[in-house]
């Protein structure tokens, strides 16, 4: 059981510096945050979780909005 749990921690604290890294910070501010990954694994993930600001895709997970008029139209009345 321990075992299961590490493999998904180990997954979870990847995907958590996969997305660290992508982000349009400074260097610094990357490898600050990798260090308290790295030296507080649960707290550092965590609290980066918490802390790190919501990206465009995260907001509205990649769906077009229909705010046009002409898209709300299409909606009630398919041609």
């Amino acid at each position: 059981m321990l075992t299961v749990i590490t493999i998904i921690w180990v997954l979870i604290w990847a995907l958590v510096l996969v997305d660290l890294f992508r982000r349009d910070w400074s260097t610094l501010k990357k490898v600050l945050w990798a260090v308290a990954m790295l030296i507080f694994p649960v707290v550092g993930v965590i609290a980066y979780l918490i802390v790190r600001p919501a990206t465009a895709s995260d907001l509205d997970g990649g769906i077009p909005s229909s705010n046009s008029p002409e898209e709300r139209i299409r909606d009630h009345h398919p041609v």
